[in-house]
């Protein structure tokens, strides 16, 4: 009987997946209880051959090609585990990290487990982004447990927004109406940076907070108005003396950022 399951969504990263599985399988190989789903969502096709014969534990399968939030719903359709955990194909999981996680799971610590999650070396530049959680309460889908029955009770990721950039804190804030989160400081993933391009999918980015909104409804109301204002003139400056620190590099992005703040008062 199959009592977690990794769920690994992947695109076009098969250098990273490589790594990312490398780190764990080993200590997950002689455990009949554990099994690992990679969903591929690269236009269908099917992961390197050598990879699937380096890790036969692992079941690889073709993702819906809708992206990363249906990607992982689809991958948890398919699991047969009491608990879930999602791990993102560029995520190098640390010593310890499946581990700590079983042991959590095992003392029915939380229905809700989240992992932490560090970046791969000092910030660089401005426009360098990853999901960094180093105390908890973040729920950032590369590294964190939820037992299946309270997943599907939430209904899983949300598939409608238009760009994979809100469905993460969509979740969150679903799931902490019902449950706790759990942090375990122990299981840890170090995620690299991304370099963000400014301007990329900004009509997009502003439809998907647009939805969030509304979905949680916020949008209109005199708190949310305040709430945005403030942020946009507190990032002003907050934002520049981060952008001085890095000698202006990524200075394009401090632009979007501002604009996207300034748009976001009136949504």
């Amino acid at each position: 009987m199959i009592h977690i399951s990794i769920i690994i969504p992947t695109y076009n990263r098969e250098k990273e997946l490589d790594i990312c599985i490398s780190n764990f399988y080993q200590s997950i190989l002689k455990n009949n209880h554990i099994e690992v789903i990679v969903s591929n969502d690269f236009r269908n096709n099917e992961i390197d051959k050598s990879i699937q014969l380096k890790y036969p534990k692992v079941m690889f399968m073709n993702g819906p090609q809708k992206g990363p939030a249906a990607n992982r719903n689809h991958a948890a359709n398919i699991a047969k585990g009491d608990w879930l955990i999602f791990l993102d194909d560029d995520c190098i999981p640390q010593s310890g990290w499946f581990e700590n996680y079983e042991i959590a799971i095992n003392n029915n610590t939380s229905l809700i487990l989240e992992g932490k999650t560090i970046a791969n070396s000092p910030k660089q530049s401005y426009d360098q982004v990853s999901p960094i959680n180093l105390v908890g309460g973040n729920l950032w889908s590369c590294n964190f447990a939820i037992q299946k029955k309270l997943f599907f009770t939430l209904n899983g990721f949300d598939e409608k927004y238009p760009i994979a950039t809100m469905e993460d804190i969509d979740f969150k804030e679903r799931a902490k109406m019902v449950s706790n989160f759990h942090f375990i400081n122990e299981s840890i993933v170090v995620h690299p940076w991304r370099k963000r391009k400014a301007f990329k999918n900004f009509i997009l980015r502003i439809q998907s907070q647009r939805y969030f909104a509304e979905k949680f409804k916020k949008k209109h109301t005199f708190q949310f108005k305040i709430k945005r204002i403030k942020i946009f003139v507190g990032s002003l400056f907050l934002n520049f003396k981060e952008l001085a620190q890095f000698k202006f590099k990524g200075w394009l992005c401090y632009f979007d950022k501002m604009a996207f703040n300034f748009i976001m008062i009136f949504i």
